[in-house]
């Protein structure tokens, strides 16, 4: 008998034992759980910002490229309305007789360069220029050559002088004349004869042109 009441005891310790487990386990298994939640509610929020942001970025590249296909069909509106002028133009100048194609309009500003050239030169006086030229010349000073460019406006002039000094006193009346220019000295040097050698260019405002 004994011995029947020592293990039916310790059989029901073992089994208090076995439920206490069991009650520790459960609550164990609430906790992590909770913690679980939480931390997962953490990143949820995370993630769902994410996805507003993503969201918010297409939004904008779609408006972004919106606006961008509709700046396009404006440019290519006014381009087929640019394309429909010239056309008319073309047809009402091909009525009048007109060429207007690439290679007359390429020929026609030639002529009018040339034009412009000869007008200029016609309308050049050397007596003007040359009375004009005469009152800034320094007494020991001599001009040898005198060009004129194609326009008429640009001038170049070569000659002797005794001295440095001299061309420096040309050049400065020439700066202070008032159908001259912005003179400048290009060069000068001693020639054999001892004189100094000089090239001057000066721009030329013809009076009345």
């Amino acid at each position: 008998m004994a011995v029947s009441r020592l293990w039916n005891r310790r059989l029901i310790e073992s089994l208090a034992q076995v439920r206490s487990l069991s009650r520790a386990g459960r609550q164990f298994e609430i906790n992590v759980a909770s913690r679980y939640r939480v931390g997962m509610a953490s990143y949820r929020t995370w993630l769902v910002g994410g996805c507003i942001a993503l969201l918010l970025s297409i939004a904008w590249n779609i408006w972004q490229g919106v606006l961008v296909y509709e700046e396009g069909q404006t440019i290519e509106a006014e381009l087929e309305r640019v394309r429909q002028l010239d056309h008319t133009v073309m047809a009402e100048a091909r009525k009048e007789g007109i060429d207007l194609s690439d290679g007359a309009l390429k020929r026609l500003s030639s002529e009018v360069d040339l034009a412009n050239q000869l007008l200029m030169k016609r309308t050049f006086s050397w007596t003007t220029f040359l009375s004009e030229l005469e009152q800034v010349i320094p007494p020991r000073l001599a001009l040898t050559s005198v060009r004129l460019d194609q326009s008429a406006k640009t001038v170049q002039l070569t000659g002797t002088a005794v001295s440095l000094e001299d061309i420096t006193a040309f050049t400065v009346g020439l700066q202070n004349h008032a159908t001259f220019k912005d003179p400048v000295l290009a060069q000068h040097r001693v020639g054999s004869s001892g004189l100094v050698e000089f090239d001057v260019t000066v721009q030329y405002r013809q009076t009345g042109v």
